[in-house]
């Protein structure tokens, strides 16, 4: 008997869970951040798309139009702009429901679904939906595809491809309703939208749909497809906040509603969509994304890195802070080479200006274990220990440990390098903290050094977003 009542009383339960909506819940009980919460965090954390216009690598430098406005809008926001990445529309949806991010930042164009918790901000553009589809037909060049579709009624009978959770699904998806659902529409989970235009390349499908603002660039990277086949005209391209955070939307909205009509908003735009005789540069970033590479030397990072147990995206964004992967470049200083080292530390490390570029990564490498040698008793945590050492790594460990010093005068933590031991070296340009008779190392403006490490570990997690680990 009490077995019987036990289970009646489980299933109530699941019965009352479930009845209850969870956006009812999502809305109302959770993630009602807005931009109090956000300035107090001192970060805005915005979901993107990894592809060849809003978010990539371009010569080992985090580029893009939506990145390149979003650090335009964190900079009159006064907040450091945090960026998930993600190829899938629903994942950017996801995070974005679960409270992962404040907002959603692509030039996808989302489904109307979400709107029962989101909401759009003013469009940044419009742009039309076009079918992708190829140009010829069984490899025979000039000739047209037996199944090339002019307008949206020739697609009946055939299967068409979309990203889940976005407008293209929709469309077709309102066509069915209309037409008692004479295309086949395969919605597809965790495909971007240019790896759905790829498989029409190799011929795996047959038609897909795509922004036709991001279509221009896919012409360069795919000449034989058609994108000339209109589905759809002026759909807006958005932001996309939850409704539980009505003033940043606001607040948003009137920084966008100026920012659209400056020189600067027309600059990015035909920098990223209108200048696509610029062939090399367009393919370039197409590659990066595709190949999963930063640099030149991407294997050899992976190689050494392995000896100081870094994460070689680690190591390469030091590479690009110090030499923008040019082995050849030489400092006023005379540091030189991939990895900025002085003449005195390269004759330490057996090298010269003729070394290899390898030769110059395995020296710079044998440094870094010496610095992590040098602060392993002092900063226990390994993962803190890295800011320390890319901070000696630039202007040499006796400054750092000044630092230290004062960090414990200042009752700051001497084993924390952000908001503790950073801002206890731009101390060190005050007379009275470097005439301290404890600080060794004497004056320096510890500016570079702060902004030096801040930079690479900022760069780092655009790496991460970018380029796969492996």
């Amino acid at each position: 008997m009490k077995r019987i009542l036990y289970i009646v009383l489980i299933t109530c339960v699941i019965i009352f869970i479930t009845s209850i909506n969870p956006f009812d819940v999502f809305v109302h009980k959770k993630f009602d951040t807005d931009i109090e919460q956000i300035t107090t965090r001192g970060s805005l954390i915005v979901s993107t798309s990894k592809n060849s216009s809003d978010y990539f690598l371009f010569k080992g430098e985090p580029k893009g139009f939506q990145l390149e406005i979003l650090e335009d809008l964190g900079n009159y926001l006064g907040l450091k702009v945090e960026v998930l990445v993600s190829e899938d529309p629903s994942e950017n949806i996801e995070n974005l429901r679960t409270g992962k991010c404040d907002m959603i930042a692509s030039s996808w164009n989302l489904s109307s679904s979400i709107s029962d918790f989101a909401v759009n901000s003013i469009p940044l553009f419009k742009t039309d939906l076009v079918l992708v589809q190829r140009k010829e037909c069984n490899n025979r060049p000039n000739s047209v595809s037996r199944n090339f579709v002019h307008n949206l009624n020739e697609l009946m009978g055939k299967t068409v491809y979309v990203p889940v959770m976005t407008k293209q699904a929709d469309i077709m998806e309102h066509f069915n309703e209309n037409f008692h659902k004479q295309i086949h529409v395969i919605e597809i989970p965790q495909y971007s939208q240019e790896k759905l235009v790829e498989l029409v390349a190799d011929e795996s499908v047959e038609y897909t749909i795509c922004n036709g603002i991001l279509a221009d660039s896919y012409k360069i990277n795919y000449p034989a497809l058609d994108f000339s086949t209109i589905i759809n005209s002026g759909e807006p391209v958005s932001w996309v906040f939850r409704k539980t955070s009505p003033k940043l939307v606001q607040k948003v909205n009137s920084w966008l509603s100026n920012y659209e009509n400056s020189t600067r908003f027309a600059m990015l735009y035909d920098k990223y969509f209108n200048q696509q005789n610029k062939w090399a540069i367009t393919v370039n970033r197409y590659q990066i994304i595709k190949e999963g590479r930063i640099s030149a030397y991407d294997d050899l990072l992976k190689k050494y890195s392995t000896t100081i147990n870094w994460d070689w995206r680690l190591l390469a964004s030091l590479i690009y802070q110090e030499s923008r992967f040019n082995p050849f470049v030489k400092s006023y200083r005379g540091a030189y080479g991939l990895m900025q080292m002085m003449p005195s530390t390269r004759e330490y490390l057996g090298i010269d200006t003729t070394a290899s570029p390898e030769k110059q990564i395995k020296a710079g490498v044998q440094y870094i274990k010496f610095l992590d040698k040098e602060f392993s008793d002092k900063i226990p945590d390994p993962n803190e220990r890295i800011n320390f050492i890319l901070a000696s790594y630039n202007i040499g460990p006796g400054h750092i440990l000044d630092a230290q010093y004062l960090a414990g005068k200042f009752g700051k933590n001497p084993k924390k390098w952000f908001k503790n031991v950073d801002t206890c070296l731009l101390s060190k340009s005050n007379p009275k903290q470097y005439n301290d008779s404890f600080v060794q190392f004497g004056y320096c403006s510890g500016l570079e050094t702060y902004n030096f490490v801040r930079e690479i570990i900022n760069r780092y997690h655009h790496y991460k977003n970018v380029v796969a680990e492996k």
